[in-house]
């Protein structure tokens, strides 16, 4: 691959990764369209079962309208997705933090919408065998009522969405997994060239997940249709019909007042609404889940990345990787990761390009991915010490002396005396009486005074009695809190270790798990392929940096893990074997992933060790925090692996 033109204009990341996305959203958007065509084939009248299935009629024009619904969820996804899963310290926080905001009120209408739009297709796709029409003609000599069906039935729909809505924020639903590479610890592997897929394809697993969807789906329309039953009769049913029969008054020639006209044959709808309620919600679980699995795919393109394309592809990923977007600085460092590991001939061209603007093309990659570890470092040593700061350790300079410019020619003021004002002598009536009064105050809380000693003695007797009050209001606070934590009452509000932990090392508010460990990944591909890759010998002078954060950061992981305390009101961890207790699954991963690639720069760097500025101390703890004592021959049979 010849090394790209560095002079020209560099597009901006997004203008590669927004056609990749709309690429995935179209081949999601044809298995949800064949979806819909199931649905209106169910959906319609059986009494030709050959007329049912052909897509020219009202077959075809009920599986646009259904698209509709599953379009709405969409456009709801890509406005919220995010990378990484939700970071808060107790559940109740997680509820402060995430249930007053405008993405949730959104959610609920976007929901609410996508239900009444199907609800109205199966409305118009019933014939009138169903009374679900506005008005029922009743008997020759009855005037004209409003059908209280399918009001009944428009209710249950939205019922329906509350609970999917419900179960969407709790799930959190517009969370990405973006997968979290680790190092190879065979480095002949990643010479392919191209990348192996790690996981089925989107199609495959959306098929497979299918019975589990369907059998989610009718357990919450069963569960919709017995709360929503109960609520509407025992709550605003009456409230609701007086509004639905006045607005409708403007377009029916109704009576005055009207009482609900009741929901007979009840059992017909019911089984209706389980029906379609079911296949509604498998609708919007098949969006979700389609959504996630094709946005979740590796950023590639005719297998080659997606700066590929660019006139400039390092620039391209540059600004992906400097990204002010969480999201976007995601994808662009796992595309960086499977750069390093899969494409020797793109990873090549990192260590050349040295002409770039700001600084050579491995230098700012290499600042950026450590960049990562720095800051993973500085969340530990805030977990261990909250009175930590970054600055602390850099701006260590004293303040300046300051220049005296100007000689001095007078004496300098006298500090040993107070310089006030002497207070203006009272004049009339009510300011000699409100300095006879300051005075009198004055003489009783002067410390001074000691012909006023009872005075002063009651005060501090008073301030003595209102602390020890204090005291024990606090302890009977603190004695009922504690009661709560210990009750079912309390789990919203208990501290549990893997989260606090998690929050720590994975950061807030989202996880930062792929960027770590991508970044890490790309560090360690980038510095044990220089040896064989780098024709003009500069990254390795940037190892010795890599070594030292690696070291530092598995260092802190290890010292905050042991000495963080676990919380008596965390019972779930206290149940677990001593062993296990502080064992965290995503804050192992990272350690695991920074492990690897130490032991992988170790092994490929040993005998260079000493010649590139890191101390025989600073090797060392770079072997003791990789977890053995391994000898030169032995970490270089570890590198030839």
């Amino acid at each position: 691959m010849a090394l790209s033109p560095l002079g020209v204009h560099v597009r901006p990341y997004r203008d590669y990764l927004t056609p990749a996305l709309h690429r995935r959203f179209s081949k999601a958007s044809r298995y949800t369209l064949l979806l819909c065509y199931v649905t209106a084939c169910v959906m319609g009248e059986w009494d030709n079962p050959l007329w049912i299935w052909f897509p020219i009629g009202p077959t075809g024009i009920r599986t646009l309208l259904l698209f509709l619904p599953a379009l709405v969820i969409y456009v709801l996804r890509v406005a919220q997705w995010h990378v990484g899963q939700r970071q808060t310290l107790t559940p109740a926080e997680t509820f402060q933090k995430y249930f007053f905001r405008k993405s949730t009120v959104l959610t609920l209408v976007f929901y609410a919408f996508s239900a009444w739009l199907y609800g109205e297709v199966y409305i118009w796709s019933r014939t009138s065998a169903s009374k679900l029409g506005f008005t029922d003609i009743g008997r020759a000599h009855e005037r004209l009522k409003l059908n209280e069906r399918p009001l009944f039935l428009r209710f249950l729909f939205l019922v329906l969405a509350v609970v999917q809505t419900g179960f969407h924020l709790w799930d959190d639903y517009d969370s990405i997994d973006v997968p979290a590479m680790k190092p190879k610890k065979s480095a002949d592997d990643a010479t392919a060239a191209g990348p192996v897929r790690r996981t089925s394809k989107p199609r495959q697993i959306l098929f497979a997940k299918l019975p589990s969807m369907v059998a989610t789906s009718g357990t919450l329309s069963v569960a919709s249709l017995l709360v929503g039953t109960i609520f509407y009769f025992v709550g605003p049913r009456t409230l609701i019909w007086d509004y639905y029969y006045s607005f409708n008054r403007y377009f029916i020639s109704l009576s005055k007042t009207s009482r609900p006209t009741g929901l007979a044959p009840f059992m017909p709808l019911v089984f209706g609404f389980a029906a379609e309620g079911t296949l509604l919600v498998l609708l919007w679980q098949f969006v979700n889940r389609a959504f996630d699995l094709y946005i979740a795919q590796e950023p590639l393109k005719n297998d080659q990345p997606i700066t590929a394309d660019s006139k400039d592809p390092n620039g391209t990923l540059l600004n992906g990787l400097k990204s002010k977007k969480d999201a976007v600085r995601a994808i662009a460092f796992w595309e960086l990761a499977l750069i390093t590991d899969s494409f020797p001939d793109r990873r090549k061209t990192i260590y050349g390009e040295l002409e770039r603007k700001k600084a050579p093309t491995f230098q700012q990659v290499t600042d950026t991915c450590l960049g990562e570890v720095k800051l993973l470092i500085e969340r530990l040593s805030i977990g261990l010490d909250p009175s930590y700061s970054p600055q602390a350790s850099t701006d260590s300079q004293k303040a300046p002396v300051p220049v005296n410019l100007v000689p001095q020619i007078t004496q300098p003021l006298k500090t040993d005396k107070q310089i006030v004002a002497l207070a203006p002598k009272p004049t009339s009536h009510w300011e000699q009486l409100e300095a006879t009064t300051a005075g009198l105050a004055k003489s009783h809380s002067s410390p001074g005074n000691a012909q006023q000693a009872y005075g002063r003695e009651a005060i501090n007797k008073g301030k003595k009695k209102a602390k020890e009050g204090a005291h024990q209001a606090e302890s009977l606070i603190s004695t009922y809190w504690n009661w709560v934590l210990a009750s079912w009452l309390g789990y919203p509000f208990r501290q549990s270790f893997q989260r606090t932990a998690s929050l720590v090392v994975l950061g807030a508010p989202y996880s930062r798990l792929s960027l770590i460990c991508n970044a890490t990944t790309a560090l360690t591909n980038l510095a044990s392929f220089s040896l064989k890759q780098d024709e003009l010998g500069r990254f390795h002078e940037g190892v010795p940096q890599i070594i030292r954060a690696f070291t530092l950061a598995i260092q802190k992981l290890d010292e905050y893990m042991a000495k963080t305390e676990i919380h008596w009101s965390d019972f779930e961890t206290l149940k677990k074997p001593e062993a296990d207790r502080r064992k965290v699954p995503q804050v192992d991963e990272v350690r695991e992933c920074l492990r690897e690639g130490l032991e992988r720069i170790l092994g490929s760097f040993n005998e260079f060790l000493g010649g590139m500025g890191l101390s025989k101390l600073e090797a060392m703890e770079a072997k003791k925090a990789i977890g053995t004592a391994k000898g030169p021959e032995m970490l270089q049979t570890a590198a030839a692996k």
